[in-house]
């Protein structure tokens, strides 16, 4: 076929130049997602684990769940906007939610043993994904948690995380003591309220003791912005009798309450002690991960001031103090604020786009 010469303009050439220069190269390729969930031999039990991610090539990160107890398996929804920008490691812990309902009642309930298993959960995820490190953010206990784990092995950790950090376990023990006896003493229940003003750390052992204590322990004296995000979790779970899932189910299996007398109390009874006795300095103040605190500036249990005061103390290679709006639970119930401070930190050490 004949084309005129006059048809065969500049911009027309340009533009079939540029389509077979395009044809010639790959599409870029597509994002892919990661989402598996499966047990793994964690410490000589089998331990479940989740990980998450819309594109795989983003950041590991690996979540150590609060409580102690509180298992995050029957919240993973929650986590959706933290699985845009990184990949997710989601972890029960022994002793909790459906590492708990498969195994059941965990030997060597000790924090010097779960640290061994994050550890070991770690290395895990750093298989699954093919990755030299991660990024390890911890919740409330698990942000004590998360301390022990890279002062043991530092090596397997581009940063920590702490969020609704707590500093001194003794100064949370003895504030939730003292609002279980204001609350036992305003409702005229003289015998609990003596209970609760002898009450010590060693009486979790005592299952009656400890279901006194939570019982007119307040969860939180002022929930504030965290109250409307608590009620949207917990309407993942149902109800004892009426779980919405299996991870559902697995989570009042794991977790004693008042309304619940038919949970298994191992969990707690083992592991509050640790909590309440975790002191963060008492590690030293020399760490060899960057660390970094994201506190909601309303947190009515672990005290902002007190996490930024330690943060000022310690010596790391990179360090960063941020609080954002919300309480407790400011990095699940404001994802968009926790994340945007998240990423700042990791950009700072080159880790974000």
């Amino acid at each position: 076929m004949h084309f005129p010469m006059h048809n065969l303009t500049r911009r027309s050439l340009l533009a079939g130049a540029c389509a077979a220069t395009a044809s010639s190269f790959p599409t870029a390729a597509q994002p892919q997602a990661i989402a598996e969930e499966s047990f793994a031999p964690i410490g000589r039990v089998d331990q479940w684990i989740a990980i998450r991610g819309r594109d795989r090539s983003r950041p590991p990160l690996l979540f150590l769940h609060g409580g102690p107890c509180e298992a995050e398996s029957p919240f993973l929804s929650v986590f959706e906007p933290w699985e845009e920008r990184y990949v997710v490691a989601q972890w029960d812990q022994r002793g909790t939610g459906r590492t708990f309902g498969k195994n059941g009642t965990s030997s060597n309930m000790t924090m010097d043993q779960l640290t061994q298993d994050a550890v070991e959960v770690t290395q895990y995820v750093l298989g699954r994904v093919e990755a030299r490190k991660l990024i390890l953010v911890g919740f409330s206990w698990g942000a004590a948690l998360g301390l022990n784990v890279i002062r043991r092995r530092p090596e397997l950790f581009r940063a920590f995380v702490g969020t609704g950090q707590p500093i001194s376990g003794r100064n949370i023990f003895e504030n939730m003591r003292s609002s279980a006896v204001a609350r036992a003493d305003a409702a005229a229940d003289a015998p609990a309220a003596a209970e609760l003003r002898q009450f010590t750390v060693s009486d979790f052992a005592d299952l009656p003791k400890l279901r006194t204590f939570f019982k007119w322990t307040a969860p939180f004296p002022n929930p504030g912005p965290d109250w409307d995000f608590i009620g949207k979790v917990f309407g993942l779970l149902g109800s004892p009798d009426k779980p919405k899932s299996a991870a559902a189910a697995a989570f009042f299996a794991s977790n004693p309450a008042p309304d619940n007398p038919a949970a298994n109390p191992v969990c707690l009874q083992k592991l509050l002690p640790y909590s309440f006795e975790f002191e963060a300095g008492a590690g030293g103040l020399d760490l060899k991960v960057p660390y970094f605190v994201i506190q909601g500036r309303s947190d009515p249990r672990c005290s902002p001031e007190a996490a930024r005061a330690f943060v000022d103390q310690v010596h790391a290679p990179a360090k960063n103090f941020t609080t954002i709006e919300g309480g407790h639970f400011a990095c699940l119930s404001n994802p968009s604020g926790f994340l945007n401070a998240l990423d700042n930190d990791m950009q700072s050490l080159g880790i974000m786009r």
